[in-house]
């Protein structure tokens, strides 16, 4: 083959593997096997009453903050039990003495497997990254994508200030707003068509074609067994993280008011009340992204 020939037989790999992943992530109600992520936001103070003055502000409870847990992702990798190499299963190439040899597992790692998996895991998506996950800010996917979920993975809340009112008091503690949902998609691939199937030993030492069912079958074997289950470093991992491995799609932001807390009062009759409620500017608390590795 040559070098164009390797590359397009190793798109080829990549959309296989686009086909039948072998390393799925799903969108569960809890305890996703992926790290969790926290939504914070605040919530108002517990109102504070007296029969003959306001409650000042150095008496009212302060805002306090409200913490959810997603815990949404899981990974699974699958149990793939490929073709055994038989000393011809592979295509041939020819030596350094000018003779026709199979290539072997090894050979079929080096030039098709493992880069592969490099174009699989690398931080541009792209059609070389069929059957990888990304994360967006819409259920509706992108073009070449589908959704793996229209349950968010993530959401970002933060205190709906103008639900709260001095005439409201005593107001409904947690009153949050969303800002931003977050949705697990995946990349759908592109059949690349080489423009030549390799060649194989047959039984009766002859060299015959590989129909393409049969050579994209193999590849399809080996390259789920890689990403799934490779001990030379090839594995396909992923972790919702603030570092490590190439980030997929859109960070995963929390925010959160940093007011100390607005006090507000209210009289009805001898019924002084006060309560504090949040207040502030937005800022970032934490920045997470969803993360592909090979390990």
């Amino acid at each position: 083959m040559t070098t164009a020939e390797v590359l397009e037989w190793t798109e080829q790999v990549c959309f296989l593997y686009g086909s039948s992943p072998s390393v799925t992530l799903s969108v569960v109600g809890s305890s996703g096997s992926l790290a969790s992520l926290d939504d914070t936001r605040l919530a108002a103070g517990a109102t504070s009453q007296s029969a003959t003055a306001f409650p000042n502000e150095a008496t009212t409870a302060e805002p306090t903050t409200v913490t959810v847990t997603y815990d949404k992702v899981s990974q699974a990798n699958a149990s793939v039990s490929p073709t055994t190499d038989t000393g011809t299963t592979w295509p041939v190439y020819i030596n350094g003495d000018n003779d026709l040899q199979a290539m072997n597992l090894a050979d079929i790692k080096d030039t098709f497997l493992h880069p592969a998996i490099n174009l699989l895991v690398s931080g541009t998506e792209s059609a070389t990254t069929a059957g990888t996950y990304t994360v967006t800010t819409s259920t509706t996917p992108a073009s070449n994508y589908t959704n793996v979920s229209t349950t968010a993975i993530f959401v970002d809340t933060r205190a709906d200030t103008a639900a709260y009112s001095a005439a409201g008091i005593p107001e409904t503690l947690d009153q949050p707003t969303t800002i931003t949902s977050y949705y697990l998609h995946i990349r759908t691939g592109t059949d690349t068509a080489p423009a030549r199937d390799p060649v194989f030993i047959t039984g009766t030492n002859d060299i015959q074609t590989f129909t393409e069912g049969t050579i994209d079958g193999l590849f399809t074997e080996w390259i789920r067994e890689t990403a799934s289950e490779s001990t030379d470093g090839f594995q396909i991992t992923y972790t919702v993280a603030t570092s490590g491995g190439n980030t997929r799609g859109t960070a995963m932001v929390d925010t959160k008011l940093d007011g100390a807390g607005e006090h507000r009062t209210l009289q009805v009759g001898d019924d002084y009340r006060a309560q504090e409620h949040p207040n502030g500017s937005a800022q970032t608390i934490t920045t997470t992204a969803l993360r592909i590795n090979k390990a």
